[in-house]
Formats: C-alpha cells, sequence, structure tokens
C-alpha cells in the first residue's frame, strides 16, 4: 500500500484516546494532541528566536507533527509506565520499532521508508528543536492536567500537573521559562 498506508495511519489518531486508564471531562484525540503540540512548539520556537536561537523550522515542524503517529498502532502508552524504568523505556521502543516496521514500513519504499522512520523516531534528541517538542509535549500534558483540576477532577490529574510543572522548570530552554513565569500565570486564571 505504501505511502497511502502512513496517511491511513495518521488518520486512526483521530480515534485514539488520550490518557486512557483516568476519567476525564475533556478528553482528546492523539491527533488533536498532535496539533496543540505542534502549535505549543511554534510558540516556544518564536520565543527563542526573539532570545537569540537559530530555530530548524522545517524539522521542528516535521518533529511535533509527527511524534505520536506510532500510536496509530500501538495505543496511547501512558508515559510514566513506558519511562518507569531505562529498561521498559527500551523495550517499548523496541516494540514501537518492530510494530511500525511490520506494519507501516513493509510496504513502503524507498527513499520514503527512510525519510519517514526519520519522522516517527527519535524526535525528542538532543537538537533545539528536539528539546523544544519534549517540552511543548509537556506543555500539552500539564495544560490538559489543569483543565482537569479546574473541573474538580484533583485525582490524578493535580499531582500529574506538579509533576509535569516541575520537570519544566528544570529545563534550560528560556521558552519554557517564560512559558512557567508569563504564560502559565495567565492560563490558570482563564481555565
Amino acid at each position: 500500500m505504501g505511502l497511502g498506508q502512513y496517511l491511513l495511519a495518521a488518520r486512526k489518531l483521530n480515534h485514539i484516546s488520550r490518557w486512557a486508564s483516568d476519567f476525564m471531562h475533556v478528553r482528546s484525540s492523539v491527533s488533536e494532541h498532535s496539533f496543540l503540540v505542534t502549535q505549543i512548539a511554534q510558540m516556544l520556537g518564536i520565543i527563542e528566536e526573539q532570545h537569540g536561537s537559530s530555530v530548524n523550522w522545517e524539522i521542528l515542524y516535521k518533529k511535533a507533527l509527527n511524534h505520536d503517529v506510532i500510536e496509530a498502532y500501538t495505543g496511547d502508552i501512558l508515559s510514566h509506565i513506558k519511562n518507569k524504568t531505562p529498561k521498559m523505556k527500551a523495550a517499548v521502543a523496541d516494540i514501537e520499532n518492530m510494530i511500525v516496521d511490520e506494519l507501516l514500513f513493509s510496504d513502503i519504499e524507498e527513499p520514503y521508508k527512510e525519510i519517514y522512520h526519520g519522522l516517527l523516531f527519535n524526535g525528542k534528541d538532543e537538537t533545539l528543536e528536539g528539546r523544544i517538542l519534549k517540552y511543548a509535549d509537556y506543555i500539552d500534558a500539564m495544560l490538559e492536567c489543569l483543565t482537569e483540576v479546574k473541573l474538580g477532577n484533583n485525582s490524578p490529574f493535580k499531582r500529574k500537573y506538579l509533576e509535569i510543572k516541575e520537570k519544566c522548570a528544570k529545563s534550560d530552554l528560556v521558552s519554557v521559562k517564560y512559558f512557567l513565569d508569563v504564560i502559565l500565570p495567565e492560563l490558570d486564571n482563564i481555565i
């Protein structure tokens, strides 16, 4: 089926819910999350540029837009489970590679197989764009948690919100610090 298989996989993300193990008042799909992560990554990238960094926009957009396409085949594996230990993280990565190679890449011709493999894996690397993606993903999750807390769904979302906020506070990115100091307090009053 080739590249059409990739499009069908991306469409599946419309029907895969996030936070599958938790009750939520407002549940979003993985495709909604991917769009919002891309918007947040764009905002963080603009802030980084305003503070002197050089962002490779093509790479940033590709990383953000494609960072969860694998979930069309695996579902939303909860990050606290897949990142529980280095061994678990490696095992999940191996499973994701096997599933994607078998179900998605088996019919995609070169050079597209290699190109799309690069889009799906290692998005959150140590480049500026990879780090922006990492924190954009955290920020979207934090905003989802904040929404649930504001709607009275404190357990487990208040704890998750604080854990994610603490991870963001450790970032060395100017844009993440700006988000925490300037944007988040405003959102906290609105949401």
